[in-house]
């Protein structure tokens, strides 16, 4: 590993507890850094795996250079041992914080190579390999409902495989993968042009996962288990997909599911029971249902916060008191019982929906209109993602591609519906913008970039 490089001007005396985080400008990275320092008096001791996003994002937030963080090292994965060694002789370690999906196996290292409580190395690993879960939820639940999967590593494996009853529909996915990516959909009669086709475009993956399709409607739910090991749902949402670019699944809208009826109690019990079987404690949890005429069937779980800024939206639904960056940090430092402060009726009161933007090709943003209209209507809550001139768009195949999100929040389903579809209507770029205007700003936008050192 190169010399880690410690920013000295981030640096405290290490009598201090701190813990660990990783790349900490992805989401909840901040909320985090500032919840605890300011519940706990933790301070961060932040490892950066690219040190230009480092550099760039340490520019812009200034929570990352601040005194709720000890300190700042650029770290190479490939030599964890190396950084473990040296953070335990600099820095009194109490927990880590695997926020999100890639920090999750280097957390699980370094809590287990630390003797952390929290540290919980075997589980925390099938929820990086899709494949195994399922297979451990076979073993130790056999009732609970599982679609069939094995690995694949070849167009014959998926060949050989088609033609058995399960597979008569198949998904083929990367057994690490997370974010919808390269999801491809096939039939028994599908050809082996387009199996090859499809394990060509993911190759960069070392194993495919081959899973029975489940048709259906698809949910989320998510929640947080406690140091007993009791998963606790606090919000469950359903996604409406279309089809777009080739993809059979991205997204196009997400609804709040409401508490109290036959579905909400339905997923919400299978949930817990499927977390229940991995044996997952003290964690945050992402579990992806479809329900069919058979009932509900795992698609993915995950031991994280859901993304999208829906931690911070699940939590306000039950009132100013329901922070899941607050519940998941306290099971990340501690292994006490805190009660979640739940408010169903609040939950309630509102309907709440996810509109999604779909770009069908990459293109820069030269010009972008609808944007203070969205805002203004009474419906509007705020932006996942808001489109911005200059940036450049990419052809929308999975949920982190999609150019623009808003999330919408009326008294009634029928009212948020409407305004769903207006917010469609009134976002648009470069409609006034002809291509040689656009080659001409395309390029500015570039220089502007480079020339402030953005790439």
């Amino acid at each position: 590993m190169p010399k880690s490089k410690l920013d000295a001007g981030h640096m405290h005396p290490p009598a201090f507890s701190s813990y660990l985080i990783q790349d900490p400008y992805y989401e909840y990275g901040v909320q985090f850094i500032e919840h605890a320092y300011r519940t706990y008096g933790q301070r961060a001791v932040c490892m950066y795996t690219n040190r230009r996003e480092r550099l760039k994002h340490e520019a812009q937030l200034p929570q990352l250079r601040s005194a709720a963080v000890a300190a700042s090292y650029d770290v190479n994965l490939r030599r964890l041992d190396d950084f473990i060694g040296m953070a335990k002789s600099h820095h009194k370690i109490d927990a880590v914080i695997p926020f999100n999906e890639t920090s999750i196996i280097p957390a699980t290292d370094i809590a287990q190579s630390l003797g952390l409580s929290w540290a919980q190395p075997k589980i925390m690993r099938l929820f990086r390999n899709k494949f195994a879960l399922k297979e451990h939820l076979r073993n130790e639940s056999p009732d609970l409902r599982m679609n069939a999967s094995r690995i694949v590593r070849t167009v014959q494996d998926v060949l050989s495989t088609r033609g058995q009853r399960e597979y008569q529909r198949f998904v083929l996915k990367p057994n690490d993968g997370y974010g919808n990516r390269d999801i491809g959909l096939f039939r028994a009669e599908s050809n082996e042009a387009e199996i090859q086709a499809y394990m060509d475009r993911v190759k960069k993956h070392s194993e495919i996962v081959m899973e029975e399709y489940i048709s259906g409607t698809e949910y989320f739910v998510n929640g947080q288990v406690d140091a007993a090991g009791d998963a606790h749902t606090v919000a469950i949402f359903q996604y409406v997909r279309r089809p777009a670019n080739g993809r059979h699944n991205i997204d196009f809208e997400t609804l709040r599911l409401s508490h109290g009826t036959p579905l909400f109690e339905a997923l919400a019990r299978y949930a817990q029971d499927v977390i229940r079987a991995t044996g997952l404690k003290r964690c945050p949890f992402h579990v992806e249902v479809k329900v069919d005429g058979l009932g509900p069937c795992l698609i993915e779980a995950a031991a994280r916060l859901p993304g999208n800024g829906n931690a911070r939206l699940s939590g306000e639904l039950h009132g100013p008191k329901g922070d899941l960056v607050g519940f998941a940090c306290h099971y990340y430092f501690k292994s006490d019982h805190r009660e979640l402060p739940l408010d169903w009726s609040a939950y309630n009161s509102h309907a709440v929906r996810y509109v999604h933007g779909v770009a069908q090709r990459p293109e820069r943003i030269c010009e972008v209109e609808g944007l203070e209209e969205v805002e203004a209507l009474p419906e509007f809550h705020s932006w996942v993602r808001k489109p911005v001139v200059g940036t450049k768009t990419q052809r929308t195949v999975d949920c982190l591609s999609m150019p623009w999100c808003v999330i919408l929040k009326a008294p009634t389903e029928p009212q948020v519906a409407r305004a769903a579809h207006q917010v469609r209507q009134r976002i648009q770029w470069n409609r006034h913008v002809g291509s040689v205007k656009r080659t001409a700003l395309s390029i500015k936008f570039k220089f502007t970039r480079v020339f402030n050192g953005v790439h």
